[in-house]
């Protein structure tokens, strides 16, 4: 039995508020496991692209960063503002898309993106256009649907969907966006980019990023127990068992590090060692 889906850029002011709690300790984590990939000073420049109802944006401002919110749908931007006066903080919410951000060359710390990037319809040039953006030495994470877990939430009705031929899954979402809008919860830009670790990689490595890490290095080990913990190590060994730990646990996450040195981007697709603490 599937449950009624609703667009994330369609929610309402009365829907969001009652979930801003749960943004809060999710925009905690976020700020605790980058802090150790990279620097997140008091003041630092975030941009959240594909900020929707602006509740991790106004989270972060509420911490203390220089947050800009960019978002496509007039009446996201609106709620967004809404929800930053209700919590009394300052966001600056402009119109944009991750292919074209409106913001100066290297002129921020950290991008974020949760669950936006696979509805984009140019990664490659949203990948270009963060690291345009971004100030040497700056990060950038995302999460989105993964092509390894046979779980997902993009779509109802189809049964190990990511796993379906890329090609296959474009055509199911442009017929269930005409003909079965409700599927996909009424969104005009259904998910048509789905990601394994080694892809993610080689599209940030060719967009020049220097590091990239995936969820199980940015997961710190004091957020659990001692199984918690043991758990982490073990997924950690190798590929094998990393391509394990993202088949059970549904979607994926990557962090890239822009180099202090962009004048030859790397291209190597090797993967990286746990950030150190």
């Amino acid at each position: 039995m599937t449950h009624q889906r609703k667009a994330t850029e369609s929610r309402s002011y009365e829907e969001v508020l009652p979930q801003f709690t749960r943004s809060q300790g999710f925009a905690d984590t976020l700020v605790r496991r980058l802090a150790h990939v990279g620097v997140l000073s008091h003041g630092a420049k975030v941009v959240e692209i594909g900020c929707a109802q602006g509740a991790l944006a106004v989270c972060l401002s509420k911490r203390g960063f220089n947050v800009i919110g960019i978002e496509p749908w007039a009446e996201a931007r609106q709620v967004a503002l809404r929800l930053a006066k209700h919590e009394e903080c300052v966001l600056d919410i402009r119109n944009g898309t991750a292919e074209s951000i409106p913001l100066a060359d290297k002129s921020c710390d950290l991008v974020v993106a949760s669950n936006v990037i696979e509805h984009v319809l140019d990664v490659e040039a949203a990948f270009g256009e963060v690291f345009r953006i971004l100030k040497p030495s700056g990060v950038f994470w995302f999460s989105a649907a993964s092509s390894v877990c046979p779980r997902q939430k993009e779509i109802d009705g189809f049964p190990l969907f990511p796993w379906y031929p890329n090609a296959f899954k474009l055509r199911i979402m442009d017929w269930a966006k005409r003909k079965k809008p409700h599927l996909v919860g009424h969104t005009k830009t259904p998910a048509i980019n789905w990601f394994t670790a080694l892809k993610a990689r080689r599209m940030l490595r060719r967009a020049g990023f220097a590091r990239v890490y995936d969820r199980w290095d940015l997961r710190l080990l004091s957020e659990g127990g001692w199984a918690y913990r043991v758990a982490l190590r073990v997924i950690r060994l190798c590929y094998f068992t990393r391509l394990c730990a993202d088949f059970v646990c549904e979607g994926c996450a990557y962090a890239a590090l822009k180099p202090a040195n962009v004048e030859r981007p790397s291209c190597s697709l090797h993967a990286d060692h746990e950030p150190r603490s």
